[in-house]
Parts: structure tokens; C-alpha cells; sequence
């Protein structure tokens, strides 16, 4: 044993053919240790080298799952682009839609004022649900498409619904504001027309009662000194003063030929050009001019010719 530890090798090295001869002297134990510091580096490399193919493969894995998610976000911006275009072309045609309702809304309310009945029980309202509403998503992370068939089809049908009604909207306006142009000028006939009773009291002459010589061209309401009087319909006063048998005069012209003469007032509150609207009061009953007693002499004339109150009154 102790000559195999002692046992030593010898190294020649020449490096020219005349040059000197250099040796080297290696134990056994010394070539042995080199030897496992070899083979333990070696194996050490194959381990390294090994762990670096995994690791590489590893990373190509997570590249091309990155590249797929980019890929995957890429379809969703897309997919979310399209869908808030149509909600928003959607949106612009709901309110293009609740402007015409709008108009029928108040169109019904002129109605409903005007005869007292009819119309909606409530608002309209194209929809309940929310076009704003956030949509809700499928979570697949294999899935490129991020939002349902029923939604997407719920989409089309609402769009479609829209396109049919803007179609027939257009024409059903035109027709609305004749409509409403007609009720407007109805209306301002009607309140230019002396349809209510100018003073409360006991009516003691009628229209075309014989006096003597001469017919009554009005219609005689008794009361109080005092008693108000209103405006039978809005217009402008043309005459208010003194006028010989009349007494106080007030003249009103309301337009559409239509003129109402209020007179033996004790009082006026109007003059002449002033802007009086159907249900003012103008002034008061009283006994001015000829008269037995205080009460209002009231006329309709229509262009000029007297007609029978009566007939307006309701």
C-alpha cells in the first residue's frame, strides 16, 4: 500500500528538438484527485446545460401564452369597438325616437287640457332596460368572442326595431305638427272667441227683445254696483269712455271679427290699446247712462252686425 501512495508519475515536455526537457512529477493521489475534480465539473456542465433546455422551454411556453393573450386582448378591443359603436348608433336613434314621442306627449297634454279627457295613463318610454348597461363577458381564456349570441342578437333586433320605427317617423312628425298647428290655432280661436259669461247676475233683457221702437241688441245681466266684470275672450280694447245712452263703454276687438261691448259700467279698468286676456277684469257693474237700475248691458257683434250672446255662452 505505501508504494502504490508513494508511487509518482513523470511528465516530459519538449518544446523544440534542442531544447531542454522539462519534467513534472505527479503523484498518484494528485492525478487521481484531478481526475474526479474532472469528472465532477463535467457532470456539473451536463446538470447546468439540462436545466438551461428546460428553462428555455419554460420560456418559449410563456411567450407564446403571452403572445396568445395579446392576441386574445386584441379581438377584445375590437369586439368591444364594435359593440359600443352600435350601442352608441343605438342610443342616437332612441333619442331621436324620445324627441317624437316627446312632441306626442305634449300634443296629448293639449288635448287633455282642452277637452278634459283622454290621453296616456303614464309616459311613454321606448325601453325599461338600460342601453348603458355594462355587458357582461364569458371568461373562456380560450374563447376570442366576449359576448353572447343572445345579446349580440338582442342587439340586431333592437336595431332593427329602431331602423322600422325611423322609417315611419318622419312622416308621422310632419303629420304631428299639422296637428299641433291646427290645435294651436284652435286654441287661440277659442280664446279669442267670447265664449263665457261676462258678469254673474240675473239676465233681465234678452238679444232682439222689442223696446218701443227699436229691438234690444244685446243681452242685460242685473246685479250689485260693484260686481266685476270680465273680458268674454282676449283681445285689445278699441273704445273705452262715455258714450251718450251707454253710459261707461268698453269695446273690445278679439280678432277673427269677433267684437263684445260692455256698457253702464260704474267703473273702467282698461283704456284704449291696452292687451287684455279672456277672464280679466275690465271694470264694474254700475247705472251710468240711460238705465232703471245697476246691471250690464253686454254685446256680441260679429263684423259689426250684433248676434245673440246666447249662442256663445255656454
Amino acid at each position: 500500500m505505501e508504494d502504490k501512495k508513494q508511487k509518482v508519475y513523470t511528465l516530459l515536455l519538449l518544446s523544440e528538438a534542442h531544447s531542454r526537457v522539462r519534467k513534472f512529477h505527479i503523484s498518484h493521489n494528485v492525478l487521481r484527485s484531478l481526475f474526479v475534480i474532472i469528472i465532477i465539473i463535467a457532470a456539473s456542465g451536463v446538470i447546468l446545460f439540462s436545466n438551461l433546455v428546460l428553462t428555455r422551454e419554460k420560456l418559449d411556453e410563456k411567450v407564446a401564452e403571452i403572445e396568445r393573450l395579446e392576441s386574445k386582448l386584441q379581438y377584445r378591443e375590437v369586439e368591444m369597438a364594435n359593440l359600443e359603436k352600435r350601442t352608441q348608433e343605438i342610443e342616437t336613434k332612441t333619442k331621436i325616437l324620445e324627441n317624437y314621442l316627446k312632441e306626442v306627449e305634449e300634443l296629448d297634454r293639449m288635448v287633455r287640457d282642452i277637452t278634459g279627457k283622454g290621453g296616456y295613463a303614464e309616459e311613454v318610454a321606448l325601453y325599461s332596460d338600460d342601453l348603458s348597461a355594462d355587458i357582461v363577458l364569458e371568461e373562456d381564456p380560450n374563447e376570442i368572442y366576449y359576448y353572447i349570441d343572445d345579446q349580440e342578437q338582442e342587439l340586431d333586433d333592437i336595431d332593427a326595431l329602431l331602423d322600422e320605427m325611423l322609417k315611419v317617423a318622419p312622416g308621422l312628425s310632419r303629420i304631428l305638427e299639422l296637428d299641433r298647428q291646427n290645435m294651436e290655432d284652435h286654441i287661440y280661436l277659442m280664446d279669442h272667441t267670447p265664449t263665457i259669461w261676462p258678469a254673474w247676475g240675473t239676465i233681465t233683457s234678452v238679444f232682439n227683445e222689442r223696446r218701443g221702437g227699436y229691438y234690444h241688441k244685446g243681452l242685460d245681466i242685473a246685479n250689485s254696483t260693484g260686481t266685476p266684470i270680465t273680458a268674454a275672450a282676449s283681445g285689445a280694447v278699441i273704445y273705452a269712455g262715455w258714450h251718450g245712452g251707454y253710459g261707461r263703454k268698453i269695446v273690445i276687438y278679439h280678432g277673427f271679427g269677433y267684437s263684445t261691448v260692455y256698457a253702464h259700467l260704474y267703473k273702467m279698468y282698461v283704456g284704449v290699446g291696452d292687451e287684455v286676456e279672456k277672464g280679466d277684469i275690465i271694470g264694474t257693474m254700475g247705472n251710468t247712462g240711460r238705465s232703471t237700475g245697476s246691471h250690464l248691458h253686454y254685446e256680441v257683434l260679429v263684423d259689426g252686425i250684433p248676434n245673440n250672446p246666447m249662442d256663445f255662452l255656454p
